[in-house]
């Protein structure tokens, strides 16, 4: 038998129990994981609420966890690369059960785990940082010298894109609600812009000399992709990763058409279709993060709860005050 931490009902962070379940046995090209950390991701939040959309919602009672880390416990048939005792991170889908005491992975979601990373660290990475690797190398094209605009720059994704375009070589303006202004600027950002307190349009024009930029990363979309288009440099990318300001407003037909002559482009990003469509990619890609981790380029910026603090840790992402990454621990 093992422990998870439950969501039995929708509703409020309260919800949230914790049951004594089954321990899970890993089938052929899986690995069963003895997690020590889990991370708190958005999604955990939208499942936990019953909001996800139609067709999406997984069954109840549910495990929330998509990230963790912790040490091999079993190997299912199949499975090479691997002993049982390894240190590993990983990144699964929707009910991998970050929350409990053990998750059944496939491969190409897992990676090994330098001795000197904490399993903290570990577990706050996976997510964050292959949505902005992905976002920024496969999707973004970015090259060095570009210049890019990063909207919520100071949650846990934003810290990564900060780090990792910086490292790439890319001039980074941050926007970022009031208060973390220092935060953006500690994490690489050239610029940072409260779009609270200034005009976002006037102050990117402004620093970029009225040329624009070339790539946006919108995890808000709503009215802002309409200014991202307006904010593109000629043949600049728009990349939306989430909805917290709702569906993109707007006509595309219209504000793609006002904007032909640049050449823009307007990018979708959900992580889940990299790794479900090409999985040794998609562990390449995870290598290579974890790599930038083990040499320093990458940092994320942690706040640790055990695991009994889940409401907790799901009312403070709720709360839009956070900084960085919630991470959970396990006894």
């Amino acid at each position: 038998m093992t422990s998870a931490m439950i969501v039995p009902e929708t509703g409020s962070p309260d919800v949230l129990k914790q049951q004594t379940i089954e321990r899970p046995e890993p089938a052929s090209g899986e690995i069963l994981v003895r997690n020590h950390a889990a991370a708190v991701n958005f999604i955990d939040t939208i499942i936990r609420r019953g909001e996800m959309p139609e067709g999406m919602m997984p069954a109840l009672p549910h495990i929330p966890g998509v990230e963790g880390a912790g040490v091999i416990e079993a190997l299912g048939p199949d499975v090479r690369g691997f002993s049982v005792g390894d240190r590993v991170a990983w990144m699964g889908p929707v009910g991998a059960g970050g929350y409990g005491t053990h998750s059944v992975v496939a491969t190409p979601c897992v990676t090994a785990l330098d001795e000197g990373i904490s399993f903290e660290q570990a577990a706050a990475l996976p997510v964050n940082a292959l949505t902005a690797w992905h976002m920024l190398v496969n999707l973004g094209h970015l090259k060095s010298g570009d210049t890019i605009l990063v909207h919520a720059a100071a949650g846990g994704v934003g810290t990564m894109i900060l780090q990792i375009a910086k490292h790439l070589g890319a001039t980074v303006i941050a926007s970022v609600s009031t208060g973390k202004e220092d935060y953006a600027r500690q994490q690489g950002a050239d610029y940072v812009i409260d779009y609270k307190k200034e005009n976002l349009v006037e102050s990117v024009r402004e620093l970029t000399g009225g040329k624009g930029v070339d790539l946006t990363l919108n995890p808000i979309a709503g009215e802002t992709l309409k200014t991202d288009l307006e904010l593109l440099a000629p043949l600049g990318t728009a990349v939306i990763f989430g909805f917290l300001g709702g569906m993109p407003s707007g006509s595309f037909a219209e504000d793609l058409a006002r904007h032909f002559g640049k050449s823009v482009a307007v990018r979708v990003s959900d992580i889940y279709s990299h790794f479900t469509s090409r999985p040794e990619v998609f562990n390449a890609d995870l290598g290579k993060v974890f790599g930038l981790l083990s040499s320093g380029v990458l940092s994320p910026n942690i706040r640790v709860l055990p695991i009994e603090s889940a409401s907790e840790a799901h009312r403070q992402l709720e709360s839009g005050q956070t900084t960085g990454k919630l991470v959970l621990t396990m006894a």
